[in-house]
């Protein structure tokens, strides 16, 4: 998977209209829940995972912090919708 940076998502978001932002559940131990972010172009279906500046996935403890960074950063997303993906809880 391909990944941005926030100043590569705000360029990618105006050069490419056509995407959809998904927040995905993840584990970062038993008790830790995360969320990160895959923006998906679905006519080509490449994926990109957001990053930090430091090229580390960037994880949001909170998904109201993760939508606010969302309307933040994707201001022109075509339906202002965010796809919510879980799963895989653990044990």
């Amino acid at each position: 998977m391909q990944t941005l940076d926030k100043k590569e998502l705000a360029t990618f978001v105006r050069a490419q209209p056509d995407y959809r932002v998904y927040l995905k559940e993840t584990w970062l131990d038993s008790k830790t829940r995360n969320w990160i972010l895959v923006i998906e172009i679905p006519s080509t279906e490449q994926l990109f995972t957001v990053v930090t500046t430091q090229g580390k996935t960037r994880h949001f403890k909170m998904v109201e912090t993760a939508i606010d960074f969302v309307k933040e950063a994707c201001p022109n997303n075509q339906n202002k919708a965010v796809i919510v993906t879980y799963g895989d809880a653990p044990s």
